[in-house]
Parts: structure tokens; C-alpha cells; sequence
């Protein structure tokens, strides 16, 4: 069976029959949810074990996930989203909550059929809304951001190469002080930590075309392929060369891609 890997505006949706991982911490909350509805294992840094059929994770927190043979949902909120902010508030002071998956109802339905691939994007991205809707309790209301963060979440995610705060600083009319405690205040999450996840998905998006991924890696700021196979690794537990293969891998973008975010 195929892995899938679909991106759209504010969060992607990577798609498996299995996946056994290391320590891995990324930057968005990921809902995950098992496809069949048999439990996976999730092992928190303390060594805490999880058998669940669906959970939050919070941002920055590491974790160990084995789903062999279940499949599994993995959907990655941009921290930036409204979504993002929204299960914020489900999480609450908890790195990792396991979720009762009831709470689906009848979206469990769809969840094999998008294991399968038989699912389209449009589909897909109605079901990852619909799954946020069942664990907040509401649908998730939109709450733009401070327009200063905006500006610079923009030149974030149209830039490629190195980005000095001092540039940034410059496009939000902030000192560099300033902009930095305004953007966590406002994201929950460094400057510095969103510079680099939009770098790791501005990257992947790549993958579907043929270029090397040296030049992938060099173009999205790593010192060289190797750097970015080891970030690679520590976030998703995956190589590039993995998830370049598109005999392993499909991966679909929304037409928006990740600069419109």
C-alpha cells in the first residue's frame, strides 16, 4: 500500500499502514487517528506509554509512535492556524491527550477509505476540518492574527534561503525585540522554530518534481542533504529520500501551496 502525503494551506495530512518511528517533535499540533480503528502505541520522552486509537500532540513535544499494522491519520495544524490554536485549548497544559475516538461518529467511516487512496483532495480536506470540529466540540472560528505577524508569516513562507531577524523585523516596522515576543505571544511558538517548519514544508513540496536533493536541501537553507535528513528525521522519523520516492509516497498540493498559508 501507498503512503500519502496531501499539504494544503494551514496543515497536511500524511496518510500510512504503518509507521514505527524514533523520538520525533515537530512544530504543529498533530491529530492523530488510527484508520481501523485498532490501536496504536505512543511513548512520551518520560516513558510514558499510550495504547489509543486517536490523540493530540502538542508542539515541541517529543514522542515515539508505533502504528504497525493499524494505519494511521497523521494531521499536522500549521501553529499559525486558527485549528491550531482552537486544540490549544483541548490540550491544555497536556503534551500528549488521548482522545476517545467516538467522538468521530461516522467520520471513522471515511478513514480506511482514505487509507485506501480512495478519497480525493477535496474530500480529504473536509474530513481533517471535520476531525478538528469533533475534538474541539465546534466548528473553528476564524481569528486573524495581528497584521504585523501576518506581513512577516508571508515573507516566511514566500522566502527562500537565509532570513535574518533583522529583515524581518524590518517587514513587520518592529524592533527585533519586539517582534520576536509579539509573534510568540501571538503563535505560541518561536520565530525561530516557525522560520525552520516552514523551510521543512517548503522543502517536501519539492519532492514532487525531479530535482536533486542536494539542490532541494541547499536551496531551503541546509548546509547540505545530509543536514537535511537529519532535521528530516527528527521531525517526522522519516528520510527525504523516503518520502521523495513516489513509489512509497504520493504527495498531492493544494494549488495554494504553502505560500498562501
Amino acid at each position: 500500500m501507498l503512503n500519502f502525503l496531501h499539504f494544503w494551506d494551514d496543515r497536511f495530512l500524511y496518510i500510512t499502514p504503518a509507521i514505527q518511528s524514533g523520538l520525533t517533535e515537530r512544530s504543529s499540533t498533530t491529530l492523530l487517528a488510527s484508520a481501523t480503528g485498532r490501536p496504536f502505541l505512543l511513548e512520551a520522552l518520560d516513558g510514558t506509554r499510550m495504547q489509543c486509537a486517536a490523540a493530540l500532540v502538542a508542539p515541541n513535544v517529543p514522542r515515539r509512535l508505533d502504528a504497525d499494522g493499524c494505519g494511521l491519520l497523521s494531521l499536522n495544524l500549521d501553529p499559525t492556524s486558527g485549528a491550531c490554536r482552537e486544540l490549544a485549548g483541548v490540550l491544555s497544559d497536556h503534551g500528549i491527550h488521548v482522545i476517545d475516538a467516538r467522538c468521530f461518529g461516522r467520520l471513522r467511516e471515511r478513514f480506511e477509505a482514505a487509507l485506501l487512496g480512495e478519497l480525493d483532495g477535496s474530500q480529504l480536506r473536509e474530513l481533517g476540518i471535520r476531525m478538528v470540529d469533533a475534538v474541539t466540540g465546534h466548528p473553528t472560528p476564524d481569528v486573524p492574527l495581528d497584521p504585523r505577524i501576518e506581513c512577516v508569516l508571508h515573507k516566511v513562507r514566500n522566502h527562500v534561503g537565509r532570513l535574518p531577524l533583522r529583515d524581518l523585523s524590518a517587514v513587520a516596522c518592529l524592533s527585533p525585540d519586539r517582534l520576536t515576543h509579539l509573534f510568540r505571544e501571538q503563535v505560541g511558538l518561536s520565530l525561530k522554530s516557525y522560520v525552520l517548519w516552514a523551510k521543512i514544508l517548503r522543502s517536501v513540496q519539492q519532492f514532487t518534481s525531479s530535482r536533486r536533493l542536494t539542490d532541494v536541501a541547499l536551496d531551503g537553507g541546509f548546509t547540505d542533504a545530509a543536514h537535511m535528513s537529519r532535521t528530516f528525521q527528527r521531525y517526522f522519523g522519516l528520510t527525504p529520500s523516503f518520502l521523495a520516492d513516489s513509489s512509497r509516497v504520493e504527495i498531492s498540493l493544494a494549488p495554494s501551496g504553502l505560500s498562501d498559508a
